[in-house]
């Protein structure tokens, strides 16, 4: 028997041919990346579909085509109530004085037969307060078919001048209306004149009142240097009153004139600027009368 060497054995072991040759292995180092990709687009193809839909939600409303859907919705849904009997069908308007008809029903924007409930009072109350008339305005709607409004108006005060313009003022000088109408039918009102004189007119117009007989023949009051007032008599005299103690100022004038009618006379103006004396001043020809006569001749 012969004994194979360590040599005889390795020599019996031929390698195979290339024929038939198993694909080596990848190398270990690329296992990592590919779980990780297998795992990126198991997750993307979930995520996808999701990403698309909240997409196109996005996308719906952004471009507004969900605010036109909604709205298209609840117009079609207000005529449906329309329909069944809550429409405008009568709108009652108190307390309407000086503001207009027309102006009344532009500022509530809404129409006969229209749906009741599209009707918002509170923002046909905010257009009702745009009218200078109107100092302050309640709207309700009345089921099922009619929409009341309770107007309270502001009081002409007196017709403001500036800057050769006429207009209608209230107590708080709050311009009501320059339309030539409506100046013509406010022709008995006292007249200020001035810039400022719209903010302080009430005061001379009260205590004007006290004084009646006076007051009738005040044809202006003017504004003078933002501090004090001037009145123009309608016989062309100026009375020029004090920054303050308006009211006793006048009642010492009404006193002088039922004394004794100075103010018919040649008289140009009245100085009650000082609290103890009234200063008149004369017009030329009663100044002229009033000069003492000069001394005679003596001869020597």
């Amino acid at each position: 028997m012969l004994a194979l060497t360590p040599t005889a054995r390795a020599e019996g072991k031929r390698r195979p041919s290339g024929r038939g040759k198993r694909p080596a292995r990848r190398p270990a180092r690329w296992r990592p990346f590919v779980a990780a990709l297998g795992t990126s687009l198991k997750w993307g193809l979930r995520i996808v579909p999701v990403v698309a839909v909240v997409g196109g939600v996005g996308w719906f409303f952004a471009s507004g085509t969900a605010r036109d859907w909604s709205a298209v919705a609840v117009d079609r849904a207000l005529w449906l109530t329309a329909d069944a009997g809550l429409r405008v069908e009568e709108v009652l308007v108190e307390g309407r004085g000086e503001t207009r008809r027309d102006e009344v029903l532009a500022a509530l924007g809404v129409g006969r037969g229209e749906p009741i409930l599209a009707f918002d009072p509170w923002e046909a109350r905010a257009e009702l307060a745009k009218i200078p008339w109107i100092e302050r305005v309640e709207v309700e709607r009345r089921l099922p078919d009619t929409i009341f409004v309770r107007l309270y108006e502001r009081r002409a005060l007196a017709l403001w001048q500036r800057d050769g313009r006429m207009v209608v003022i209230d107590d708080d000088g709050h311009v009501l209306t320059d339309r030539p109408q409506d100046l013509s039918r406010f022709h008995t009102l006292p007249l200020v004149v001035g810039a400022g004189a719209e903010r302080e007119a009430r005061a001379l117009v009260i205590a004007l009142r006290e004084q009646p007989a006076l007051a009738e023949r005040v044809a202006a009051g003017i504004w003078v240097g933002a501090r004090r007032w001037d009145l123009r008599l309608d016989n062309g005299v100026t009375v020029r009153l004090p920054e303050t103690g308006v009211v006793p100022a006048l009642a010492r004038l009404a006193a002088a004139q039922t004394r004794s009618p100075f103010l018919d006379r040649d008289v140009v103006a009245v100085d009650l600027r000082q609290t103890d004396r009234l200063i008149v001043q004369l017009g030329p020809a009663a100044a002229e009368r009033m000069r003492p006569p000069p001394p005679a001749n003596r001869r020597s």
